[in-house]
């Protein structure tokens, strides 16, 4: 039946909404939320910012654990099914990591700000993206449906613990904040030791302990006027990229290494941008000197 739904739905392919199609599906990977992310951490919500990426990265290990445990096969080489754009599905295929990533991000914009225009534009996005996915011939329909459902569980249960967390007023230290900060991923990496959660887990850790360092040093202001704000993503998305791609040919090979290359990342987003942001007057003010 899921092989049923997929072939009608690639009834209706061309060329063109191949091209549009793959766009939508871009939405939902790694390289758009590496600018969606800073995005908001720089310009316009720090603490919000750092909630939606740890968010993300939290459904992200989930879905990389539900996949290896099932390890059900991906549509590709289905007889009878089109698979397009197959360099943006490695892995299994349930649950989709589009769908579940899309609906996490944009369903936590959308309790976040409760604004009626962001929550049409959020569902087309997970609509489309997730669609894109069956279209694309990438996905079944159940891997779509299951995403979704696991983000939906994974927003209800951060906002319960942020309410919780916010509750209980903590009052530690910055040391121990920095120690928490690498010994929780660690501790989530001996869960379960798979290569993608060495590097999302060094960068939880390096942006956490950047975070915190600004915070107590720092406390940058995202405030800036449009040209600044545009010169700073410009600037921290490309240092960004070159690190995590350029710390390749520095660093020995391997999945510890690859996790101190995306703490080094974490620790450019929350801390060393930041402070170039500063240095260079990309900021209305410094909060503290």
């Amino acid at each position: 039946m899921q092989a049923d739904i997929l072939k009608a739905i690639q009834t209706i392919t061309n060329p063109l909404l191949d091209y549009f199609f793959i766009a939508i599906t871009m939405l939902g990977s790694a390289g758009f939320y590496f600018i969606f992310i800073p995005l908001f951490y720089w310009c316009v919500d720090k603490r919000f910012g750092l909630k939606l990426g740890l968010i993300l990265i939290s459904s992200i290990y989930v879905n990389t654990i539900l996949k290896e445990i099932t390890k059900i096969n991906r549509p590709i080489g289905y007889p009878g099914i089109r698979s397009v754009f197959t360099q943006s599905a490695g892995g299994y295929s349930f649950p989709s990591g589009h769908a579940q990533g899309s609906t996490t991000v944009w369903g936590t914009l959308m309790v976040h700000y409760q604004k009626k225009w962001l929550w049409y534009v959020g569902i087309a996005i997970v609509l489309l993206v997730s669609f894109s996915r069956m279209y694309l011939g990438v996905h079944w329909p159940i891997d779509i449906i299951g995403g979704i459902l696991i983000a939906v569980l994974i927003i209800i249960l951060s906002e319960l613990i942020e309410s919780i967390v916010k509750e209980s007023n903590f009052n530690i230290s910055l040391s121990f904040k920095v120690i928490l900060s690498i010994l929780i991923p660690a501790l989530f990496i001996l869960i379960f030791p798979h290569k993608d959660i060495y590097e999302y887990m060094g960068l939880i850790s390096g942006t956490l302990i950047g975070y915190f360092m600004d915070k107590e040093k720092f406390d940058f202001t995202v405030h800036a006027p449009l040209q600044k704000q545009i010169l700073k993503l410009l600037i921290g998305i490309i240092v960004f990229f070159v690190l995590k791609d350029g710390l390749k040919f520095v660093l020995p090979s391997g999945n510890i290494f690859n996790a101190i290359r995306y703490a080094i990342c974490g620790l450019w987003l929350s801390l060393g941008a930041p402070y170039v942001f500063n240095l260079f007057k990309l900021n209305d003010k410094l909060i503290k000197a």
